[in-house]
Parts: C-alpha cells; sequence; structure tokens
C-alpha cells in the first residue's frame, strides 16, 4: 500500500505500493518497479508498456500490471479494496477488510470450509451501482499459515510446502471460487484475544475502506469519483467491526452462518 514518501499536489503525486513507484498527472500514470527499473504506463484507461518492461522479470511485470491495473479500474467505477472476501449459500458477499496480517485469508478459509465460497483472499474489486454493490474477485492463490493448524487440521503435516522466506509460513491452498456477488456487508477486522462482534457507523466504514484503498487520495482525475463511490458503498450495505481470537475462529459459524 502507499506508504512513506507518498504526497500529494493539485498537478501531480508520487507516491509508492509494494515496491513500485508511480509518479501521477491528470489521468496518467508512469509506474516504475524500484527494484529491476521497468516501466509500465497507464493513460485514458489503457496499459503501456515503458522502458525495460520487455526484458524486466515474471515477478516484475506482475507486480507493474497489477498496480496498472487498480488504476486502471478505477476509470471503470470499479474500486480495488485491500480485503478477502467470501459468498454464503444465497449468493451474498461478506467482505472482510482489514491491515496485513488482521487474518483477512484466515477468516475467509474458515468459511469457505463450512460451504461459503472464496471471491478474494487479499483484494476484492466493488463496483457502486444504481441499486447495488457488486464485489469482483480479484485473481490470488489463497494462503493459509501452518500454525493454524489448531483450527484447522487438513494442514498437519504440510509445513513443507510453505512459501520458501515467508515470514508466515504460508501454505497455498486450491478452494472453489467465485467471480462476482452482490455486496450483502463489509466486515473491519482486527485480532485480540477478546473478541466481539458489532456494528460500525457508516463514518467509520469509510474511513476504514479509504485506509484500505489508499489510490483515492492521488489527486487525480478520478480521485473524486473514488472517494464519491467509496461514500456510496459505506452507506449501501451494513457494517461491522470483528475483534477476533482463536475462540472466534474456532466458533466462526456462530458470528457469519447462524442457521447453520
Amino acid at each position: 500500500m502507499p506508504g512513506e514518501g507518498f504526497s500529494t499536489t493539485p498537478l501531480s503525486a508520487r507516491w509508492r505500493s509494494n515496491g513500485i513507484e508511480g509518479i501521477t498527472s491528470g489521468s496518467k500514470s508512469i509506474l516504475r518497479h524500484l527494484g529491476e527499473n521497468a516501466e509500465l504506463h497507464v493513460a485514458g484507461g489503457r496499459l503501456t508498456r515503458g522502458d525495460g518492461y520487455g526484458t524486466a522479470s515474471r515477478g516484475a511485470r506482475q507486480a507493474l500490471a497489477r498496480v496498472g491495473a487498480i488504476l486502471r479500474l478505477r476509470q471503470h467505477n470499479r474500486y480495488y479494496v485491500h480485503a478477502s472476501a467470501v459468498v454464503n449459500d444465497k449468493g451474498l458477499a461478506y467482505v472482510f477488510v482489514g491491515e496485513s496480517g488482521s487474518g483477512k485469508s484466515t477468516l475467509a478459509f474458515a468459511l469457505a470450509r463450512v460451504g461459503w465460497t472464496i471471491l478474494g483472499d487479499d483484494g476484492v474489486v466493488l463496483e457502486p451501482l444504481a441499486d447495488t454493490v457488486l464485489a469482483h474477485g480479484w485473481r490470488s492463490r489463497s494462503l493459509i499459515s501452518s500454525s493454524l493448524a489448531f483450527a484447522f487440521p487438513e494442514l498437519r503435516g504440510r509445513e513443507s510446502e510453505a512459501i520458501a522466506g515467508d515470514g508466515r509460513a504460508r501454505i497455498p491452498v486450491d478452494l472453489p471460487s467465485a467471480a462476482h456477488a452482490r455486496l450483502a456487508a463489509l466486515v473491519f477486522i482486527r485480532q485480540s484475544p477478546h473478541g466481539f462482534l458489532r456494528p460500525c457507523g457508516q463514518s467509520t466504514a469509510l474511513t476504514g475502506l479509504i485506509r484500505q484503498s489508499p489510490w483515492v487520495l492521488l489527486g487525480d482525475a478520478s480521485s473524486a469519483e473514488h472517494f464519491e463511490a467509496l461514500g456510496r458503498i459505506a452507506g449501501s450495505v451494513p457494517s461491522f467491526e470483528f475483534v477476533h481470537g482463536s475462540d472466534e475462529l474456532l466458533r466462526i459459524r456462530e458470528f457469519f452462518d447462524p442457521a447453520a
């Protein structure tokens, strides 16, 4: 997400996101991979290869394309949010919004184990329409920490499958996925030994969405529409704060699938 060095002016913004430096002016952005000095340009809703892109590694190209797609989608009324999402048996999406390490993937996996469908593991795209909000999947493989074997017995004995160098020793898992669904609720999450689920207000929801969709702050040609869209999303569905620990994880159905 944009961090240190992120600043805006009325005419342009220089920012960074996961190893990508961006310079945005008006409706145009130049994206540069900091490790390999490869560029990708975004203009008029299109992505164009820049210097060094053709010889860059696959990982660098994927990182550039990911950020480029996020900016491009903004010009089509679709807004990326750092979140996970699942779809229940009624075809409704629940989106878990939170910081890295807050348990987004874990909660989505816990609900997938009881029959829900994965919509996104680490990102979701929200599209506000006249009478509803659609949640679109953001393609990425589900990753679950091997330390959660106490709650998910099927992870036992799979520690060797954890991604090399990953600080959370996460294991890739294959789960049934959905392409899109109507948004039912926003759930803002964090971890704590003492858990609870409670409603939160529209202003709290909007603040949480901005934190996890910070491209709204670029000050470019799409920022005003981005902000207005996040406000409509925050006001269109119920929002909740979910503080969770191991006990809430083991009782996940009681919170989000009470009829089961």
